[in-house]
């Protein structure tokens, strides 16, 4: 017969093991001027485990990185208003621990540059594929 032991805090060792794996979901903030953009983006990352947040514009953005505990950003670098790249250097100012990744439909070797020189981790392309930004988020730094 097995004895359980009871710890001063009520949970056993076992337990306590079970408890310390259980994933931790990783939340992301998805900012992007494009309604439908980011309703799809919020259904397939809450779909693979993802506590998601959206913004369409910098201001409201950056209210939800003051409120919550944000891991990850996937920033549109054309939003009406300021843009992402602004957006991407005022996270980084303030919240250096978030990893942010840029994402645009109209690539240029400028703002490759200018996004990574301002501490994004990754640069992708609109229509973003899902599988590749999947991936991504799973082997960021």
């Amino acid at each position: 017969m097995e004895k359980t032991k009871f710890t001063a805090s009520g949970i056993t060792g076992t337990e306590r093991a079970q408890v310390s794996q259980a994933p931790v979901r990783q939340s992301v903030l998805v900012v992007d001027d494009e309604e439908n953009f980011l309703t799809l983006l919020k259904w397939y990352l809450t779909q693979h485990g993802y506590d998601v947040y959206t913004a369409s514009s910098a201001d409201e953005a950056y209210g939800i990185l003051q409120e919550r505990s944000i891991n990850i950003a996937l920033l549109d670098i054309k939003l009406g208003g300021r843009d992402g790249l602004s957006l991407l250097e005022q996270v980084n100012e303030q919240s250096p621990e978030v990893k942010v990744v840029m994402m645009t439909a109209f690539p240029t070797v400028s703002s490759i540059k200018q996004a990574f020189d301002k501490g994004a981790v990754r640069y992708m392309t609109k229509p973003v594929d899902l599988q590749e930004l999947a991936e991504a988020l799973k082997i960021l730094p």
